[in-house]
């Protein structure tokens, strides 16, 4: 887990140095990441055996849990970004979140209100 902890890391400073996101931004983006890990370590994976399925299943819970829209928007670009990261930098040699296209997660979050 602290392996995972530390790829957020990695990618909050590139995401800062390539986007200069705000400050607010990258707090919230590091919670929802690091609730993924937390949301995987319980179940026994960690980054580097997630697959698209177990993504589709914090989603589920997501949509199943209450939580607002933005909320979930809100993780599911966080999540979508920080894979793809992961994808191009081929610390993964692939992208499970790649099944949350923009118009997918948008939908989803307007499903979970």
């Amino acid at each position: 887990m602290k392996q995972d902890l530390a790829l957020i890391e990695q990618f909050l400073d590139a995401l800062w140095l390539e986007r200069n996101l705000a400050e607010n931004t990258l707090s919230a983006y590091r919670r929802d990441l690091t609730m993924l890990v937390e949301w995987l370590h319980h179940r026994g994976l960690s980054l580097a055996s997630v697959g698209s399925d177990d993504l589709q299943a914090l989603l589920a819970e997501r949509q199943s849990g209450g939580y607002k829209a933005t909320s979930t928007a809100r993780l599911l670009s966080a999540v979508r970004r920080f894979f793809q990261h992961l994808y191009r930098e081929k610390i993964r040699p692939d992208d499970p979140a790649r099944c949350w296209p923009r118009e997918a997660t948008a939908a989803a979050a307007k499903r979970s209100q």
